[in-house]
C-alpha cells in the first residue's frame, strides 16, 4: 500500500497562549501542542501539525483574502462574527454525515455550544470553558464571624439582598476615618463580558432577533441589576469608588469576581514552600438575582476551519480532535484550562486538587459545576457600537454615579438606531473635485464619513476610523483608478485635531480595500510627516521614513509609481522635491490613487483639508 503525502495543517491561536510554554510545569520539556500533535498522530500519522501564535486582525485580513490558517483558535467579538459571516466551514454538516452530531453537541454546555451557531450552521467547537465564581478571604471572613458560604450551587441560596450583607460585613473601617480600608468585593466594573450575567440574573434578555442586531437590554431586569451593582459601590461601600487600591491578593477585598482561569495562579506554594496566597481562601458561586436564577460566564474562545483550507478533511478530524475528550484533558493537564467538554470535569478537577496537596482544599468545582449557567458575552453583529455604546453607559452609572435608568434607556436606544442604520458594507459616494470624477469610500469605521469639496477649489475628507496602520486601516478614502507608471500631487493644509496620531495624506492601495497593500505618506496633528507601507496582505504597515511637519502649514506630497517601485518626496513650495524613500512593493497594473484620513478616533469624525490634485502619467 503506497505510504500517503504527507500534509501539514497550521493551528494559529490568537488568545495569547505560548505553544512552547506550559502553564502548570514543564513535564519534562515537553509542550502542550507537542503532546497533542503526538496524539493526533496515532490517527493521522501523515498529518504534521503546526501550532503558532497570531494575531487576531491578521488573521482577519488573511481570510478575507482568501488565506490564512487552517484552524483558527481564537475567541471574542471579532471571532464569533467571522463566523456569523461564513468565514468558516459549518461543521454541522459534517458531524450529522458522520452520525456524531448529538453527542457532540450533549459534550457541552447548551449556552456555550450555541454561541457558536448561527442561522443552523455551527462554525465553531469550544476550546475550554472558563467560568466565573467568587472569590474569598477565609481568614477575613472568619475574623468578621461570617460562616463560610456554601459552595454547591444546589445547596447555596445566597440571593444578592444576602450577598449585600456579607460584603457590608466584610468591609472595614481600621482607623475610623469614614472611609473603609478593606472593601468588601472588587470586580471589572465596566467590561461588557463582566456585566452580563448579572443583567440576565436580575431578569433581562439580550437580543430580539437571530441577526442579533436588536438589542432588548431596555428592561427593568437589566436597570435593577445596574441600580444593585451601582449601590454596591456608591450606598454600600462594598465595592471601592474609582482609583481606590483593592488588590486581593494583598488584603485589600475580602471578595474578587474571578475566573477559574486564575486557580493556576493561586494553588499549590512557592519555591520557599509558602502557599502561593498568604491567607486561607475559597471559593463560592455567583449569588442568586431578582429572577430566581444565578448565572455566570462561559468563555467563547473556539476552534474554527479555514473556508479555504486545502485539506478541508483532515482539519475537520483535527478539530474534532481539540475539541474532544482527550484533547481537554491535556490543556487542563498542562494549561490548566477547565474543560469545555463535559466529561472531562473530573479530571480538571484531580489535576486542582494534586496542584494544591500541600494546601488546604480548595472547591475548584463551583466553576465546573457552574456550567449549566454559564453564559457567553452579548456580542451584537455590530459588536464595535455595541461594546462601546454599553461601555459608556456603564462607566457613567458605575463610575460616575448617573442614574441607571435614564441612563441605560438613552444607550439602548441609541445602540438599535445606530445598529438599525448601519450600513452592511462599506457605502461608495460619487462626487466631482476639479473637474473629475472620484470615489468616496470608508473602511472600516463606526461613522460614515464625507468628502466636501469647497468653493475655492479645496476639498474636505470626513473621516473616522481607529488608524491608518497594522493589517487593516479604518480610513476614508478618497480615490481614482489609475493605470501604468505616474506621479501624483497633492497639498495637505491639515490633519484632524481628535488625536496626535490622526493620518492624512496621499496614498496608493493595490485595491479599494480596508486591508489592501498600500504606501503613503500622511502627516499627523503632533508626530510629523509619516511615509509608511503594507508591503502585502496579512503583513504589518512598516514606518518607512518619519520627518518633522506641523499641522497646519501647507505641505506638497508626492507619489511617484514606476513598476514595482514607489517614490515619495515632499516639498513646502510644490517646486523644490525633498526625497524620504524610494520602496518596492508588488502593485498590480491599476491601483487606487488618492486622498486618505483617519481621526484614530473610532467613533470620531475628524476634517482633514486638501487642494491641487495633480496626477502626471509616464
Amino acid at each position: 500500500m503506497a505510504e500517503r503525502e504527507r500534509i501539514k495543517l497550521e493551528v494559529v491561536m490568537t488568545a495569547g497562549r505560548d505553544p512552547n510554554e506550559n502553564v502548570v510545569q514543564d513535564y519534562e520539556g515537553i509542550s502542550w501542542t507537542q503532546v497533542l500533535t503526538r496524539e493526533f498522530q496515532k490517527e493521522y500519522p501523515y498529518v504534521d501539525v503546526i501550532f503558532r501564535k497570531g494575531d487576531t486582525e491578521q488573521v482577519i485580513v488573511s481570510l478575507i483574502g482568501g488565506i490564512g490558517p487552517d484552524i483558527v483558535n481564537a475567541h471574542g467579538h471579532k471571532f464569533i462574527n467571522l463566523g456569523r459571516e461564513g468565514m468558516f466551514v459549518d461543521l454541522a454538516p459534517l458531524l450529522k454525515r458522520d452520525g456524531v452530531y448529538d453527542e457532540v453537541r450533549e459534550s457541552f454546555w447548551p449556552p456555550q455550544f450555541e454561541t457558536f451557531m448561527h442561522k443552523g450552521e455551527l462554525f465553531a467547537l469550544p476550546q475550554y470553558l472558563g467560568t466565573v465564581g467568587i472569590f474569598y478571604n477565609a481568614d477575613m471572613f472568619g475574623y468578621m464571624g461570617v460562616v463560610d458560604p456554601e459552595p454547591r450551587a444546589d445547596l447555596n441560596t445566597m440571593d444578592w439582598e444576602a450577598f449585600e450583607a456579607i460584603g457590608r460585613k466584610v468591609t472595614q473601617d481600621l482607623n475610623g476615618d469614614g472611609v473603609p480600608d478593606i472593601w468588601g468585593l472588587t470586580r471589572g466594573m465596566t467590561s461588557t463580558d463582566r456585566n452580563h450575567y448579572w443583567l440576565k440574573a436580575g431578569g433581562a434578555e439580550f437580543f430580539e432577533n437571530e441577526e442579533k442586531t436588536v438589542s432588548s437590554l431596555n428592561s427593568r431586569g437589566a436597570i435593577d441589576a445596574l441600580e444593585y451593582i451601582q449601590r454596591l459601590r456608591w450606598e454600600s461601600q462594598v465595592i471601592a469608588p474609582p482609583g481606590a487600591p483593592t488588590d486581593w491578593l494583598s488584603g485589600q477585598c475580602a471578595m474578587w469576581e474571578g475566573g477559574s482561569w486564575a486557580l493556576v495562579r493561586f494553588l499549590g506554594l512557592k519555591s520557599d514552600g509558602s502557599p502561593k496566597v498568604p491567607f486561607e481562601w475559597n471559593v463560592f458561586p455567583m449569588p442568586i438575582g431578582p429572577s430566581g436564577e444565578r448565572y455566570t460566564l462561559a468563555t467563547n474562545d473556539g476552534y474554527a476551519i479555514n473556508k479555504n483550507t486545502k485539506h478541508p478533511e483532515e482539519a475537520y478530524a483535527l478539530l474534532k480532535f481539540l475539541a474532544g475528550p482527550v484533547a481537554n484533558e491535556i490543556k487542563a493537564k498542562y494549561l490548566a484550562l477547565q474543560p469545555a467538554h463535559r466529561d472531562i470535569a473530573p479530571e480538571y478537577l484531580d489535576i486542582m486538587r494534586e496542584l494544591n496537596t500541600e494546601a488546604y482544599d480548595i472547591n475548584a468545582f463551583v466553576f465546573t459545576d457552574a456550567g449549566p449557567y454559564a453564559l457567553p458575552e452579548v456580542i451584537y453583529a455590530d459588536h464595535m457600537n455595541g461594546e462601546a455604546i454599553t461601555k459608556d453607559a456603564y462607566v457613567r452609572i458605575f463610575d460616575q454615579n448617573q442614574p441607571a435608568g435614564p441612563t441605560w434607556s438613552e444607550a439602548i436606544e441609541r445602540l438599535n438606531s445606530v445598529m438599525a442604520s448601519a450600513p452592511s458594507g462599506p457605502v461608495k459616494r460619487s462626487i466631482v473635485w476639479q473637474g473629475e470624477d472620484w470615489t468616496s469610500q470608508d473602511f472600516g469605521t463606526l461613522l460614515p464619513g464625507d468628502a466636501i469639496v469647497q468653493e475655492d477649489g479645496s476639498i474636505i475628507v470626513q473621516a473616522a476610523g481607529a488608524d491608518i496602520w497594522g493589517y487593516q486601516d479604518g480610513l476614508g478614502f478618497v480615490y481614482q483608478e489609475i493605470q501604468g507608471d505616474f506621479e501624483a500631487v497633492v497639498c495637505l493644509h491639515s490633519a484632524p485635531d481628535t488625536h496626535g496620531w490622526s493620518k492624512s495624506g496621499i496614498m496608493l492601495k493595490t485595491a479599494a480595500t480596508g486591508e489592501a497593500p498600500n504606501i503613503a505618506i500622511l502627516g499627523t496633528r503632533d508626530s510629523g510627516l509619516v511615509m509608511q507601507k503594507r508591503p502585502a496582505l496579512a503583513e504589518k504597515t512598516v514606518q518607512v521614513k518619519k520627518t518633522a511637519w506641523k499641522n497646519g502649514e501647507p505641505i506638497y506630497l508626492k507619489l511617484i509609481r514606476k513598476g514595482n517601485k514607489v517614490t515619495g518626496q515632499t516639498s513646502t513650495d510644490g517646486e523644490t522635491w525633498t526625497t524620504l524613500a524610494t520602496e518596492d512593493i508588488q502593485l498590480p497594473e491599476s491601483v487606487f490613487a488618492g486622498l486618505a484620513s483617519t481621526s484614530h478616533a473610532a467613533s470620531t469624525l475628524g476634517d482633514a483639508l486638501f487642494s491641487q490634485w495633480n496626477v502626471v502619467l509616464y
